[in-house]
């Protein structure tokens, strides 16, 4: 089966803020915090798969508010079913502000390895879209899909721990959900597979997210 993704990708817009703020930032410190939130779902939550889409034909992803938009709709797609939720893998960690860029670029490019192909790209508003065949809806009740945040924000300390559980999640998408619009600098959106007749299998998911935690 091939796997589809789809991949907002504005790293520029770490680099612009860099410069903008130069010997400080909003919260008086040269520390950024760069977080990961990886979360998997039973594939029957296709109205997730098909959200995410929409956002990224509507949204302007080539301004700060825009950002903001998607950002805070992709965390309120996944906190609306939580009976889905399957695994969850997360991690946050704070760096002086001269690596955040590297520490977000490699784990963007981490996640984006995963995939044999990028089937819708948005950046800085710029949409592609990519024709691809496309699976048989697939009915196996053990069918998946993975939605990735990726998030750099003007903090001093990480957004949230390990996650093991669903209140632990669930927590972690509301600190996300209602960041300040200020303290964002970039927002990489990544899911897998793109087409809402997709799905990964078992297998798959241990395969590409071995690290993901069951909760």
């Amino acid at each position: 089966m091939i796997v589809f993704a789809i991949v907002y990708f504005i790293i520029r817009a770490i680099m612009m803020r860099s410069k903008r703020i130069g010997a400080g930032n909003d919260l008086g410190n040269e520390t950024f915090t760069v977080s990961k939130l990886q979360v998997a779902l039973f594939a029957q939550a296709r109205e997730v798969q098909a959200r995410l889409t929409e956002l990224s034909l509507e949204v302007d992803t080539d301004s700060p508010e825009g950002l903001m938009t998607l950002m805070q709709e992709s965390a309120l797609a996944l906190m609306r079913t939580p009976e889905n939720w399957t695994h969850a893998s997360s991690s946050s960690q704070s760096v002086h502000r001269d690596k955040a860029e590297e520490v977000f670029n490699k784990l963007s490019l981490e996640e984006r390895t995963k995939f044999s192909e990028e089937t819708l790209v948005n950046v800085s508003g710029r949409v592609a879209k990519r024709s691809t065949a496309i699976a048989s809806p697939d009915k196996d009740p053990s069918a998946y899909i993975v939605v990735t945040l990726l998030i750099g924000t003007e903090h001093d300390r990480p957004l949230f721990g390990e996650i093991r559980n669903t209140q632990e999640l669930r927590t972690a998408l509301e600190a996300i959900a209602s960041l300040p619009a200020s303290h964002l600098l970039v927002f990489e959106l990544l899911w897998s597979p793109q087409a809402d007749t997709d799905s990964l299998t078992y297998d798959e998911l241990l395969t590409e997210y071995s690290n993901m935690i069951q909760i």
